[in-house]
């Protein structure tokens, strides 16, 4: 299992973190533990090309050794703010809270979080949303600070929508429990009643 573990870690740091789901699965971890223990194929990472999958061989290999690598002048999402409509779906989709904005408002990219990923363009509905190369010029370069705060973003956001599921359904759970004591305490209530109407035909 320790084995397996570090087997996992030094895949993870192999992969690009673009959380793109081009692999057909929910996130690079996801990836990482289908190769592990389902013998999934090494070519799916579609951002990282060859050069992942030559790096995953090499690990499996024995071979721990990662090399950097990078997409030079990777491209960024942007949005046509005349055409958003404030859906909110690119914020729902985007794995590391790289767009603000609130429901029937404008949204924006904060072009320093964004990765590249594209899952923004593919849902939005008015096809106000395109991908354009970085005017920054930047390159993503990983294992490094990018793929891995890309890495932090995306669990970060994953922690703060539990937190918020769990807020809800402890709320209902409150709400239900709530409901029922003011069911029994009108059920008392009445048979109460009913007793007291009861005594009063006999006296």
């Amino acid at each position: 299992m320790k084995d397996k573990a570090i087997l996992a870690e030094k895949i993870m740091e192999a992969l690009p973190q673009l959380q793109c789901k081009k692999c057909d699965y929910d996130d690079c971890k996801s990836y990482v533990n289908a190769i592990i223990n389902d013998k999934e194929e090494l070519n799916k990472c579609e951002p990282g090309s060859i050069h992942t999958e030559t790096q995953i061989k090499n690990i499996i290999n024995n071979n721990r050794q990662i090399k950097i690598h990078e997409i030079k002048s990777y491209e960024i999402a942007t949005i046509d703010l005349d055409e958003c409509i404030g859906c909110t779906i690119c914020i729902k989709v985007c794995p590391v809270d790289a767009i603000i904005g609130a429901k029937q408002q404008k949204h924006f990219i904060i072009n320093d979080l964004c990765n590249g990923c594209e899952l923004c363009i593919k849902q939005c509905p008015v096809d106000c949303m395109e991908m354009i190369p970085n005017v920054e010029n930047k390159s993503w370069a990983w294992p490094g600070i990018q793929s891995q705060l890309s890495n932090t973003n995306y669990y970060e956001k994953i922690k703060r929508l539990n937190k918020i599921k769990n807020a809800k359904k402890l709320a209902r759970e409150q709400s239900y429990e709530k409901r029922k004591i003011e069911m029994y305490l009108k059920y008392a209530i009445n048979r109460e009643s009913l007793k007291k109407n009861k005594i009063k035909e006999y006296e």
